[in-house]
């Protein structure tokens, strides 16, 4: 179709959306839709279930007044139609049209998430690559006390805010843990970060949990997680704070979930535990756990 005839074009989509096509439709719709952007985006408009009714006919509309044609005759969209995914079929291949999105869940494997393995982790700042935990001071511990690991024989126990020690008059108010990830996919996806927290004591624990998204998987993590406020040197940042309560045996579940952009390709992941309102330095962190990390990455792909 040179130039292109759009009363053709309605006459393909009025007929696909009242299950009238026939053959010679179906090779006609897919060659259309194959060679022509703007068949596609009017053809999406259809059935975009994001829209009202009235949008979706003012749209097509508009286009039919631009191109000097008369507006064929307008069908209300049952339920089924707005769904509606039309399949053609020719000899090497499928064509599917739909505007509804489905969701693929992408695995982003956690170093040490149960922290199993037991290993020392050492005392510093953010790991400046993927794979490794470090932080402020904190244990790998089996139970202790009245609390149990909320899976497998052992879980992280906080001990400080300071690489320096805790004293009277430190600034810090939480001890943190940190992991870099490298976030899989490569379109706009959701960041699902989950933890489970534990306390054994009268006071009120608090945690938190969060993550800023990075551009450059070569940029510093250290720079990324400092500049996690800054708009300009983050993608995305998200954090939300977790309070257990009194019962050292169950554990408190935390989730985040981070909107992150097609560009996004590191994560830094910060976890803590806050320091507990009492004067002396030393019982700042009596017995504050975390244990069972998880991160999933869902993306929003057409079928």
């Amino acid at each position: 179709m040179n130039p292109p005839d759009q009363r053709e074009w309605h006459r393909l989509f009025n007929t696909a959306l009242n299950d009238q096509l026939s053959d010679a439709d179906k090779l006609e719709l897919a060659a259309v839709l194959k060679s022509s952007a703007e068949a596609r985006q009017l053809w999406f408009l259809y059935h975009d279930n994001e829209c009202s009714l009235s949008e979706m006919k003012r749209a097509v509309e508009m286009k039919t007044r631009r191109a000097g044609l008369s507006w064929l005759q307008w069908r209300p969209l049952t339920a089924a139609a707005a769904g509606l995914v039309v399949g053609i079929f020719g000899a090497t291949a499928v064509w599917a049209f739909a505007a509804v999105k489905s969701p693929r869940v992408l695995e982003v494997p956690l170093a040490d998430a149960g922290f199993e393995a037991g290993a020392p982790i050492p005392s510093s700042s953010v790991p400046q690559r993927p794979g490794e935990w470090s932080g402020d001071p904190c244990a790998i511990v089996e139970a202790q006390g009245r609390v149990p690991p909320r899976e497998g024989r052992h879980m992280l126990k906080f001990l400080a805010a300071s690489t320096t020690g805790d004293f009277v008059g430190s600034k810090n108010m939480a001890a943190d843990l940190w992991q870099v990830i490298a976030l899989p996919g490569g379109g706009a996806r959701t960041v699902r970060i989950r933890a489970w927290f534990n306390a054994d004591t009268k006071k009120q624990a608090r945690f938190h949990i969060a993550a800023v998204a990075g551009a450059d998987a070569s940029t510093s993590a250290k720079e990324l997680w400092e500049q996690r406020y800054s708009e300009s040197a983050s993608l995305a940042f998200a954090r939300t704070m977790i309070i257990v309560d009194h019962d050292p045996a169950t554990w408190e579940a935390g989730e985040l979930t981070l909107q992150v952009p097609p560009q996004a390709r590191v994560l830094v992941i910060g976890i803590a535990a806050y320091r507990l309102p009492v004067d002396v330095a030393q019982e700042w962190f009596p017995a504050q756990f975390v244990d069972d990390v998880s991160v999933s990455v869902t993306e929003e792909v057409l079928p």
